[in-house]
């Protein structure tokens, strides 16, 4: 595409009706426009460096930036963006339907008419471009250290590759509030956001993007600027992968917003409802592959103890399992959804799973959330075994992780079909050993302003003034998930008294079979090993019992259970999963598998 050639001095140049005082000499040539961000930016020798064009072409240039601004604005809402670069950002502000106002604020001085080209070329009109250094104390004029690329270039303090020290103008960023009165902000100005932001009033301003950049003032220096945020009445949007963009948003005892795009947050910011929670929603999300015989026990039992929504999500199923979620889904028991990993070719199953839960109405209504498995069942031991019961014996909390126990083959090699919780009661010992003492968790979120993302063990929950509320499944305080953010499971003994997460990790031999056959929903190419059934194969206590909601239980299922079509489907899946068992025997490889399980590890 071939564009014209274009001089501009900046001496006496208007800029959308403001006036630069300095005279800077720009050559506005170029002959080529990428689109970027939805944005056509000019290619223009001299300002647009090699590294800076390669992230353009990349698609990478304020990528993050720009998802979260379109996300934040709203109609209505003046946005005020600092550090102006090449125009994008005022550009995407622009171009948002029913926007009130925009204005950019940039100190180098050749940046100012290429925004001006940018918005030309994107047919933006109305946006104010400031040509100053924003700044706190009212200096009338400050140094700015212009690097060779220009998005580098800062008032916080020389940067390596400064090519000149400029004089340029300043502005007072609390008059410029004042004066503007933005709603929304956009800062990225390398650096000089910390002292920036220190102390200014923002209280006009709902929502911010920020640009952080802890190369210029370190990891204590972040801390700073989100301790500060914070106690200005922000909260941080978490987000699912580093990154130095930061989305605040002014938080409100009641206030719900839609998730973001993934790569600026997963998580809605909401309001906790006041404890104890009248009637409280719950919500479970979980992968399902080939689990057809299973599926009506398991979602039985946590309907009964008080689970108000399930989703469920499947992939690459040929057992009967579609068809019987498909039932349920039309009875509204279960949201049943294909994964979104395999319906994009993808094998992070449980992880896009987990992403796309968190941003379905469930989610944002849920005042609870747990991920968990078909073969995880949450065991009461309070009360009638309901979920408020366990609530009520708990207390407050942020969150409560509950201890697997692992239920062993029970001496059955055959597949059955029948409830998991008769055929296999026993289960490993409650007090092992030290060393054999550490085991896996699955964790009760309580949603809200605190959690910053979810995962499926455990949450990752913000700290601030007050401590989190962490428990384990006798009611007890831990410290050591929020100490390491890395830690799934912990030291078993003493967990056990509240409830328990009882684990039929094995079932019969014959459906271990079907488990290793079809991989997991975390790594899909790992296959469970004759280590895994080793340490999971333990059935001698027969101390926990599913006894205080096993009437809720069957009242639940007998409801299914007068659903012709659902249980001519569930039989179905019952007869279909046997026969897949039976052709993997004639497999040499699962032959010789469950040969030699029964001969060693029986």
């Amino acid at each position: 595409m071939d564009f014209p050639a274009v001089g501009v001095s900046l001496g006496a140049w208007p800029v959308r009706g403001v006036a630069c005082e300095w005279v800077c000499m720009v050559d506005l040539s170029y002959d080529e426009v990428i689109e970027v961000q939805g944005v056509r930016i000019p290619i223009i020798p001299g300002i647009v460096t090699g590294r800076i064009e390669q992230s353009l072409r990349k698609g990478r240039y304020e990528a993050g930036e720009a998802r979260a601004l379109r996300a934040a604005i709203r109609p209505g809402d003046r946005v005020l963006e600092l550090g102006g670069g090449i125009g994008l950002l005022s550009t995407v502000a622009a171009t948002v339907n029913g926007v009130g106002a925009v204005m950019t604020v940039e100190a180098d001085p050749a940046l100012i008419p290429l925004i001006a080209e940018t918005h030309r070329l994107n047919g933006v009109a109305g946006v104010a471009i400031r040509a100053a250094a924003v700044t706190r104390g009212g200096d009338a004029r400050v140094g700015f250290f212009r690097h060779e690329s220009f998005w580098a270039s800062s008032t916080a303090g020389e940067p390596r590759g400064t090519h000149e020290v400029l004089d340029v103008p300043a502005v007072d960023f609390d008059t410029l509030l004042a004066e503007f009165r933005p709603s929304v902000l956009a800062c990225d100005i390398e650096g000089a956001e910390r002292a920036l932001l220190a102390g200014a009033d923002l209280a006009g301003i709902r929502e911010i993007v920020l640009e952080l950049h802890p190369r210029v003032y370190g990891a204590a220096g972040v801390e700073a600027i989100h301790d500060g945020l914070e106690a200005a009445g922000f909260l941080a949007l978490p987000r699912n992968r580093e990154t130095s963009v930061r989305h605040f948003v002014r938080a409100a005892p009641d206030r719900r917003i839609a998730p973001l795009h993934p790569e600026t947050s997963t998580m809605p910011v909401r309001g906790y409802r006041s404890w104890p929670i009248a009637e409280p929603r719950v919500m479970i999300a979980t992968c399902m592959k080939d689990e057809g015989p299973y599926i009506l026990e398991w979602l039985a039992w946590h309907r009964a103890i008080g689970v108000t929504d399930v989703v469920v999500f499947t992939n690459h199923c040929s057992d009967g399992t579609l068809e019987l979620l498909d039932r349920l889904h039309e009875m509204g028991e279960v949201m049943h959804l294909p994964n979104p990993a395999a319906v994009a070719g993808g094998t992070g199953f449980q992880a896009a799973a987990l992403a796309f839960a968190q941003g379905l109405p469930a989610f944002r209504a849920a005042d609870f959330f747990v991920s968990m498995d078909v073969d995880e069942f949450i065991n009461i031991r309070v009360g009638a075994g309901r979920l408020c019961d366990l609530f009520a014996a708990t207390g407050r909390f942020d969150v409560l992780s509950l201890t697997e126990l692992n239920h062993g083959s029970n001496g059955r090699a055959r597949f059955a079909p029948g409830f998991v919780r008769d055929q296999f009661p026993g289960h490993q010992t409650l007090a092992p050993r030290r060393r054999k003492a550490h085991r896996g968790v699955k964790s009760i979120t309580r949603l809200g302003p605190r959690v910053q993302a979810i995962r499926n063990h455990r949450p990752d929950v913000a700290t601030g003034a007050d401590p989190v509320l962490w428990l384990d499944g006798s009611g007890a305080r831990v410290a050591h998930f929020t100490e390491d953010a890395r830690r799934n499971g912990h030291d078993c003994r003493g967990t056990y008294d509240l409830a328990v997460l009882d684990h039929f990790a094995l079932r019969a031999l014959d459906s271990y079979l079907m488990k290793h056959h079809r991989g997991d929903v975390v790594r899909p190419r790992h296959r469970v090993s004759r280590r895994y059934w080793r340490l999971r194969n333990h059935h001698a206590e027969r101390e926990i019992s599913f006894d205080r909601a096993d009437p809720l239980f069957r009242a639940q299922y007998a409801r299914y259970a007068a659903d012709g079509r659902l249980m001519a489907l569930h039989e179905d899946a019952c007869r279909r999963h046997a026969a897949m068992i039976e052709a993997l025997k004639e497999i040499p490889f699962y032959r010789e598998e469950r040969a030699f399980l029964l001969e060693n590890h029986w």
